[in-house]
């Protein structure tokens, strides 16, 4: 091959180097431009949305009982600013999901860019559904627990805005990761990295991890809340093996 031909070839590589940075590039800027426009909207009504994402403490508080207080001139300002960053991550999340799964679509084989759709819709719905799962169900759980055994203490609740919304979204993101496991599991193994007899080999290993994360996350040391947790972690695992033992079944 001459030097010339191998010049030439380098030149393309370096041009698809610079291509491949530049549809990064117009991604992240998309991405970030969803969360910025949320973001604005987010903060114009975060005394609305506060008033919603507080209802699960209001209800496990006693009557009468005020739900938050702030403890310097600077924690309600953070506190919207906190929550507008976290709600717009929320509602923007098919924005950069989708976003996401273009920038790896061009990767594929062609085969393998039918499953781009699939995962795009079952990985925002998986996310929602975590977020929502937690708030529903989870976080109730927590509050009534932990604000209960302080007033059995006979101790008065006296919760702070930023306190709240620190365990709130840590809480809800968390679980709205958990949730993509399917979808993580499916990607490995489509990619060769695990596959449906690995996963049931090693099937107790992972319960035994599932109940350690689900300890590790859930704020509260009762039973209740990691079961909460534990269990639908649980039920996806198995329903990643049936879903990457039938895509198995089919490439054969």
């Amino acid at each position: 091959m001459t030097d010339e031909n191998q010049g030439g070839e380098e030149q393309l590589k370096v041009m698809g180097l610079f291509e491949h940075i530049e549809e990064l590039r117009s991604r992240l800027v998309k991405s970030a431009l969803a969360i910025v426009v949320f973001f604005f909207i987010a903060y114009a009504y975060a005394d609305v949305l506060l008033g919603i994402l507080k209802q699960p403490l209001v209800a496990v508080l006693p009557r009468g009982a005020n739900a938050l207080h702030f403890t310097g001139p600077m924690d309600v300002f953070l506190a919207n600013v906190k929550l507008g960053l976290f709600v717009a991550l929320m509602c923007s999340c098919p924005v950069w999901l989708y976003q996401f799964w273009r920038f790896v679509e061009p990767a594929l084989y062609a085969h393998e860019k039918k499953y781009v759709t699939p995962f795009m819709v079952s990985s925002i719905s998986l996310f929602l559904a975590g977020v929502s799962f937690c708030f529903f169900v989870i976080v109730p759980l927590a509050l009534s627990y932990l604000i209960g055994l302080g007033i059995q203490m006979g101790t008065t609740p006296i919760i702070t805005i930023s306190d709240y919304l620190s365990l709130l979204i840590l809480m809800m993101v968390g679980f709205g990761l958990v949730f993509e496991t399917p979808v993580i599991l499916v990607l490995l193994s489509m990619l060769g990295l695990v596959s449906s007899e690995m996963l049931s080999q090693n099937r107790r290993i992972v319960i035994v991890i599932i109940f350690i994360v689900a300890a590790v996350l859930t704020p509260t040391p009762d039973p209740v809340s990691q079961c909460a947790m534990a269990f639908p972690t649980w039920a996806m695992y198995e329903a990643s093996i049936i879903i990457i033992r039938w895509l198995e079944k089919k490439k054969a």
